[in-house]
């Protein structure tokens, strides 16, 4: 792993050129960048939210998922839709059923990690 250069914060001459090439190497490109951004809105709303947390404890039907969220099945499935579109939900035909899972990637990886890291932090015995 490279070592992090610590440039100072403020001074008549703050530009340390290896520095801002150190940091500039490391941006995204801008369709990079807009990729990166497109995840995060979907995954900013509090139902998408909600779906990831059933799908991260269980492969579950949209039927199943309305009943538990106490919606209506076109709009868990629009939902649904979105989250597939980012890569980070799939789903399965079981019959006339389609059987949704948290994808086994990257991105399913760590939304996993993010939502035991937030609901741990949010048990109010957990210190």
């Amino acid at each position: 792993m490279e070592e992090l250069v610590i440039a100072p914060l403020c001074c008549e001459n703050h530009i340390d050129p290896q520095h801002e090439a150190q940091v500039r190497s490391r941006l995204p490109s801008e369709a990079e960048a807009a990729d990166v951004a497109a995840v995060f809105a979907h995954l900013s709303d509090s139902t998408r939210v909600k779906l990831l947390s059933m799908l991260a404890a269980s492969d579950l039907c949209v039927c199943e998922m309305a009943d538990l969220l106490g919606m209506s099945q076109p709009a868990v499935s629009h939902h649904l839709r979105i989250l597939r579109q980012c890569d980070v939900i799939g789903f399965r035909k079981m019959g006339q059923r389609a059987v949704y899972y948290l994808n086994e990637n990257e991105i399913g990886d760590t939304i996993r990690r993010l939502l035991q890291v937030v609901i741990q932090r949010e048990e109010p015995n957990h210190a």
